[in-house]
């Protein structure tokens, strides 16, 4: 029985088809974590062993001061993800390398993600990448200055944001009748 252990072990540390990885690393730390262990890997001629590594992130766009800003936000902050065959080369070197605070899931043995886990977060990170399209700071009702075009200078009430395309409409008074504009997000500022 002690000897059927010891063989799987041995097999799960030894592992030579490529599986997922989940690390926990130190906070905001990512970006250098990851060089680092590509840097460790290739001096030690294990590229062939370690294919990818991954830090998802999705483009937020926001306005700030009337101005369209584009920021890459983590989807997972604090967690690396790489694919590798995994040995006690590998394991050690992870393992040691500065801010890799450990991989998910492991003790004694690398635990990688299941299929489902790893198709989950895909599903996740995709659908994240679809909604980040606008962080829109405006709400219907809110009285506005348009900055640019045929309108400059003049004030409006929001009726209708659509975050997907960056418009919005606003309600101006024009000889004495309120008239809709549709107008860029970043064309108008909040009073």
């Amino acid at each position: 029985m002690q000897e059927t252990n010891t063989v799987e072990i041995k097999k799960q540390i030894e592992d030579r088809s490529f599986k997922r990885y989940v690390l926990s690393v130190t906070s905001g730390q990512e970006e250098l974590v990851m060089e680092n262990l590509k840097e460790r890997i290739n001096k030690q001629h294990l590229n062939e062993d370690v294919v990818e590594f991954m830090n998802p992130k999705v483009n937020e766009t926001s306005i700030k001061k009337g101005e369209k800003v584009v920021k890459q936000r983590k989807l997972y902050p604090w967690y690396l993800f790489f694919k590798s065959r995994m040995n006690d080369r590998i394991w050690y070197i992870v393992r040691n390398t500065p801010g890799v605070r450990l991989i998910v899931g492991a003790e004694t043995r690398p635990v990688p993600l299941t299929d489902t886990e790893y198709q989950e977060m895909m599903k996740q990170i995709n659908q994240s990448q679809e909604r980040s399209a606008l962080n829109v700071p405006y709400n219907p009702e809110d009285v506005v200055m348009l900055k640019t075009g045929d309108f400059k200078g003049m004030q409006g009430t929001i009726k209708e944001i659509d975050a997907e395309k960056g418009q919005v409409v606003v309600q101006i008074e024009m000889l004495w009748r309120l008239t809709p504009v549709i107008i860029d997000i970043d064309k108008i500022e909040l009073l």
